[in-house]
Parts: structure tokens; sequence; C-alpha cells
């Protein structure tokens, strides 16, 4: 048993790998262990990169004396570590990166040793996907975000040094229900955000549009003018009842606003990054929200909104205090 103990877990090997230096670790110990250091754990050896050591067979010599000596032993490490992976009751990761909206693909990076954990674990499961929430404001000091995006991963690009290249897209939107620790990274319990069936029926009279307080001020860009801006729209106050179809032309008029005098790069590097206009009202307020030169916090309160016709009247709103400051309208030169 000394002799087929890994000298990271201290534990029976388990999927032995050994590397070029004559050294044996389990697998998943020796990924772990690359995702920090590209050395030996024992002798300080440089290591091939990550993608090496990732598709190396297990030393199949090795394996054969553990399952015919250790049979027992063997398979219940397997059954704890399966039960570790997938039968944990927080089973949700969580990446703490940026503000995401479902309908829409976001670029990742990969290169924290937790998140590369994070990130092969999710490539295991059937489903590949992980939840994304923007990190806590720095003036807070509770425990962050409680509204995300669940991701879909479309595509990894593995490097040879461990760190992934990773295009998702937004799934749909989730609360955080309860929150833990694994390895390092935030694994969470969520619960699913829908719209509403018939989003018409519902009593807006109960419902509230966040209004922004004096301590949630917008830190908004500044944008340059090549020429006059156009006539901006009526103001719509956020708490009257409006029909949808006078807040999508409110939206309208200033994405042309845009286009003709005031910013029309914002229009274009828009499609270009998150795709055409959609039609669809529901998804058509979050890429609005993504256009608006205001902060990302503020627009993190369409997340747990299930009334397209609400988070309209939010964005009409931003658009409305946007419309209302000098700057905006008469165009400011950034030196």
């Amino acid at each position: 048993m000394t002799e087929l103990t890994c000298e990271i877990c201290l534990l029976l090997f388990y999927r032995p790998l050994t590397t070029p230096c004559q050294h044996t670790f389990c697998s998943k110990c020796l990924q772990r262990s690359l995702d920090h250091s590209d050395q030996c754990p024992l002798c300080r050896h440089s290591l091939a990169g990550f993608a090496y050591h990732q598709v190396q067979p297990c030393n199949q010599i090795v394996l054969s004396i553990i399952q015919k000596v250790f049979p027992e032993v063997y398979a219940e490490r397997g059954r704890l570590i399966e039960q570790e992976e997938h039968d944990a009751r927080l089973d949700t990761p969580i990446f703490i990166c940026q503000l995401s909206f479902p309908g829409m693909p976001t670029f990742l990076h990969f290169f924290e040793p937790r998140y590369r954990l994070m990130l092969r674990r999710c490539l295991e499961s059937p489903n590949p996907c992980f939840g994304m929430i923007a990190p806590p404001r720095p003036t807070l000091h509770g425990e962050g975000n409680n509204y995300g995006t669940m991701l879909e991963i479309r595509s990894v690009r593995m490097l040879p040094d461990g760190r992934s290249m990773v295009e998702t897209w937004g799934a749909y939107r989730f609360r955080i229900m309860e929150r833990g620790t694994l390895d390092g990274y935030m694994v969470a319990r969520i619960e699913r955000i829908d719209d509403f069936d018939d989003e018409l029926d519902v009593d807006e009279a109960a419902t509230t549009v966040p209004v922004p307080t004096p301590d949630d001020r917008a830190f908004v860009l500044t944008i340059p003018s090549v020429s006059a801006p156009a006539p901006a729209p009526p103001p719509v106050p956020p708490g009257t009842r409006t029909d949808p179809n006078e807040l999508l032309d409110i939206c309208h008029a200033f994405l042309n606003q845009l286009r003709q005098g005031a910013a029309p790069w914002v229009v274009q590097r828009l499609n270009n990054t998150y795709g055409p206009m959609p039609s669809d009202a529901n998804k058509f307020s979050f890429w609005m929200a993504m256009l608006l030169p205001i902060d990302e916090y503020e627009k993190a309160k369409l997340l747990p909104i299930k009334s397209p016709r609400l988070r309209l009247r939010l964005v009409v709103y931003w658009i409305e205090q946007l419309n209302s400051n000098w700057w905006f309208t008469s165009g400011c030169i950034i030196s």
C-alpha cells in the first residue's frame, strides 16, 4: 500500500499517471497540481505542458496491480470521487466574472487554477454549463449578487499551458438560493427565472420597476458626437402603464438617434458582438440594455424582472435619463 499511495492526496492511486521523471500520481491530482505549477510535485522536474498529461493514458501496469491486490479499496475510491463531483447538494458551479444576459454569446478566458478545475468538471458532465454572476460592488461587504445567467458551453480551445478560451451562450436567468465553496470556486443551489406565461395579464400595479437611488447612480460613458443628435423621444415616466409598442418605438428612436449623429459605431459594434437586433420583445430588452452606456450594476436590475413589458419600461427610463443629460445630447470629445 505504501508503494501504491499518491503523494498528493495520500490515498490509493486512482487512475494512476506516471510522469517522464518516473513519479506516479492520481491523474486528477496531477492535473490539479499542474494548474498551479508545471513542475513535478516531488522532484520539481519541469514537466510537459498541461495538454500533454491530459491526453496521456493511465499506467496500465500499476492499475492492474491495484485492481488485483486492492479491488475493493479501488472501487470505493471511485465511488467517493464520483459522489464528490456529481452528487453534491450544491451542484451548480458559479463563475464570478461579469454581467451576462440570456440569448447572447459570451467569450471567456479561464486562467485561474480554481476555474480551470471548474471548467474540466463542467466538460465531464452530460450538459456542459455553468452559472455566471457579476462581482459584488466594491462598496458592499455582503455575500454578493444573487442573480445571474446560466451559460451553455459551445466550444473550448485548450491552450498548452492549461488556460482555455471558452465560447458560451446565455441559456436562462437564475437566482441563488444557497451558496458554498468547492475547491476554491463557488457552487450554489439555484432557482430558474422565466418570464410570465402571459405577462399582459399580470397586475402591474402590484409590481414596481427598480428606479435608481442616489446610491445607485449609473456611471455613464462619454460618447463622441460627430453631428447634431436627432430630437429625443418624449419622456415616459417609469411607473406609467404604457403600451409595449410605444416602448419599442422609443427604443428604436433612440437607436436612430445614435445612428444619425451621436454614436453610430456603438450600434454597429453591438451588432457584430451580440448579433442582429432581435425581433422578440422578451430578448430585445436585454439586447438594448447592452448598448446603453450605463453601469453594469444598473443593468443587472433586469435579471429578476419576469415581465418583458416591465423590462422595457426600465430600459426606457434609462434612455430618458441619458437624454436629460446635457453632455449626452450635446456630445463630448475624449482627449
